[in-house]
């Protein structure tokens, strides 16, 4: 599998540290792990994953993801992820539970191969910024280690790397087995803590806070801290790669929770699944706004766009300012922000659907077992002059799928937010609905052509029958939470409303209520006409409910073939202007924060 002498091409050219295997790898996918179906088979070892990792191309793009069987991966920056671009140049680092490889995203493979040499190791120096060695695998660099290793953060190099390293207390063993025990460099932690606290020790139904990622209820003191000590890594419920997970017991003078190494470790996890909390959780409230939606009905074209305009109108009409409150956790949602409005093609502004095993999803414990869970985009809400007293709102950009009859299970929880929401948003797509492509009939917009009844008054009800499921309510019953149904795509239809405009409701500093109403019972009656089991759904689900007619792109998009051959439809950069999109968040923020968006009746 080693490349020949050919011409340069571009391709990932791979290294095992460990074994010194060379492979070159031009065709994707390429499948690392001890299946016999892998394309790169590690036999020898009991720990490997049936499927560690997989590397594709995306047009002029190479990605390595975590295999099915992994859930993550450590690529890098010695953080777990389930995906990250392979950029060009440059060492990469892969690493696994027994396993340490080197990737490089290059042109001129058989020069950077015949470089590496795992036979042959240097220790980063950081205080010269140099390197030390070269080492043999044994006795000597074991010992070369012990000497400097005083903090757990010691760097390892094998011959040919030169921007990335391997932590030497995860790698050194393998290098270099134990013939007794070192002696200690650092103190000893001290006596065990408590264990943590068994998933069922916790009430998971009642407490302060809501988990944002899996929804479980718990009280301030249940919360955990994670260490920040690199001899720490290894978590009994998250895995190898993830820091521990404890229950703070000691604190500095500050107040910051001391973790078993005296390190100060102000993140904090919630206690049922172990994710990190984001910064200042425990400050304010949260409200979860859920957006429900059929598979490629514009729910991600639609949460980049309210991002983006609901920060502009809150400020401009009440002056509250809406910011990124995790920017670590909320960078998937402003990259496809950055893609959609940045971009100068259609080709660079399209939007990918979201998948079931994607970026947005992460694996973690809930209820004892690994579940996929999406991940939250959160984002504060403060009035100008009391930035202190706000709270923050949580956005989920859920695959489609997950709100199809029976996909809410134990072992697929994902669109469970919607039993803890502020606020619930079904987003229709008219131009997948066979009755209300009749009403239009000749429609230009290319998504007109793709005929699929998805069946959305299916998705209602299935929203009602698991919001009342998870709550213990009564068929009959109705929940009191706010619910927006959104009509999108609407410059395609919205001549089927009359003459009239549909009236604009903010003004004065206030949101008109009666506005809202009169444009919201105009929207019903076009449903009620056309698709009336939709209406019949949603007010069988909520006693509170408004119509709304919006267009995240405002205009139609256009057919374009991708880097790779293949043919998508994608908005063109230059013609977005939304329509309405901010207008039901400004709805329901009135219902539960008057203070911030006041009501004009």
């Amino acid at each position: 599998m080693f490349p020949k002498a050919t011409a340069p091409r571009p391709g990932i050219a791979l290294f095992d540290a460990l074994t010194g295997r060379k492979v070159f790898i031009e065709k994707t996918p390429f499948i690392v792990g001890s299946g016999d179906h892998c394309d790169l088979r590690l036999r020898d070892d009991p720990q490997a994953e049936s499927e560690w990792f997989e590397i594709r191309r995306n047009g002029t793009e190479f990605r390595i993801s975590a295999g099915k069987s992994a859930g993550s991966i450590i690529f890098d920056d010695d953080h777990a992820c389930t995906s990250s671009a392979i950029a060009t140049g440059g060492d990469h680092t892969v690493s696994g539970p027994s396993q340490f490889m080197v990737l490089r995203n290059t042109r001129n493979a058989n020069d950077w191969l015949a470089r590496m040499d795992h036979r042959q190791w240097f220790i980063y120096d950081a205080a010269s910024e140099g390197l030390l060695g070269p080492f043999e695998t044994g006795a000597r660099l074991r010992d070369a280690v012990s000497a400097r290793d005083t903090d757990g953060t010691t760097l390892l190099l094998c011959a040919g790397m030169s921007t990335r390293g391997f932590f030497a207390a995860q790698i050194l063993d393998r290098l270099a087995p134990r013939t007794e025990p070192p002696p200690l460099t650092v103190p000893p932690p001290p006596a065990a803590e408590a264990p943590p606290l068994a998933i069922d020790a916790i009430d998971t139904e009642h407490g302060e806070f809501v988990c944002p990622v899996c929804w479980l209820r718990f009280d301030r003191g249940d919360v955990m801290n994670i260490a920040s000590h690199a001899s720490l890594r290894g978590d009994p419920v998250l895995g190898d790669f993830e820091m521990q997970r404890f229950h703070a017991t000691r604190f500095n003078d500050r107040g910051i929770a001391l973790d078993p190494m005296n390190i100060p470790a102000p993140e904090q996890a919630c206690p049922h699944c172990r994710r990190r909390l984001p910064p200042g959780f425990l400050d304010r409230p949260h409200h979860i706004f859920s957006i429900i939606g059929a598979p490629s009905s514009g729910k991600s074209y639609y949460l980049s766009v309210l991002t983006r305009t609901l920060q502009a109108s809150l400020y401009r009409h009440f002056g509250v300012a809406i910011r990124d409150a995790d920017p670590a956790g909320n960078a998937i949602l402003n990259q496809m922000i950055s893609r959609l409005f940045s971009q100068a093609s259609p080709e660079d502004a399209y939007i990918a659907k979201t998948d079931l095993e994607g970026d947005l999803y992460e694996t973690l414990p809930r209820y004892g077992q690994k579940v996929k869970l999406p991940k939250p985009f959160i984002f504060s809400v403060s009035k100008q002059d009391d930035p202190a007293g706000g709270f923050s709102v949580v956005f989920y950009d859920n695959a489609g799928e997950h709100f199809q009859p029976g996909r809410s299970s134990m072992d697929s929880p994902g669109a469970q937010h919607i039993a803890v929401a502020s606020g619930l948003f079904f987003l229709f797509d008219p131009l997948h609905s066979p009755d209300f492509l009749r009403k239009l009939g000749t429609v230009a917009d290319p998504q007109a052509a793709e005929r699929r009844d998805e069946q959305q008054d299916v998705l209602l009800a299935e929203t009602d029958v698991r919001i009342k499921s998870l709550l213990g309510m009564d068929s009959a019953q109705r929940i009191a939470t706010p619910l927006a149904v959104l009509v999108g795509k609407c410059d395609t239809w919205q001549h089927l409303l009359g003459d009239l405009p549909l009236e604009c409701p903010l003004g004065d500093g206030r949101l008109d209520l009666a506005a809202l109403n009169r444009n919201s019972n105009r929207v019903r009656s076009l449903l009620l006409d056309v698709c009336p089991s939709v209406v019949a759904n949603a007010e069988a689900i909520s006693s509170e409910v408004l119509y709304f007619a919006i267009s995240p792109l405002g205009s139609s998009p256009v057919v374009f073939t991708d880097s790779a051959g293949a043919r998508r439809i994608g908005p063109e950069p230059g013609r977005i202007a939304p329509i309405g999109v901010e207008i039901p968040s400004l709805w329901i923020l009135s219902q539960i924060a008057p203070g911030m968006v006041p009501i004009a009746r």
